[in-house]
């Protein structure tokens, strides 16, 4: 049998995500995505979930572009980035 999100998990998502952008952080997106998806997991996803996949898409596209990321140690910049595409390939 499969298991669904309840309403009241989903609003928490969907509220937590539309914080997450609000915040013009895209670290917080991304750790906002990953803990949706972690929470998704074995459950049947909502219709809307592309919403946050478009969400951690531009979060990687304005931290990719980010001048300040360019002061970042390598080895930060590249998890960083790892993680973006790994939360990304979580949807396919």
């Amino acid at each position: 049998m499969t298991e669904y999100i309840t309403n009241a998990d989903y609003r928490r998502q969907k509220s937590a995500l539309t914080r997450a952008i609000n915040s013009g952080d895209p670290l917080k997106v991304l750790d906002t995505v990953e803990k949706t998806l972690d929470e998704w997991h074995g459950k049947a996803w909502p219709d809307a979930w592309s919403r946050w996949r478009n969400a951690v898409e531009d979060a990687f596209g304005k931290y990719d572009r980010d001048p300040a990321r360019r002061d970042e140690p390598l080895e930060i910049s590249g998890t960083n980035i790892d993680r973006f595409r790994d939360c990304l390939g979580r949807f396919f």
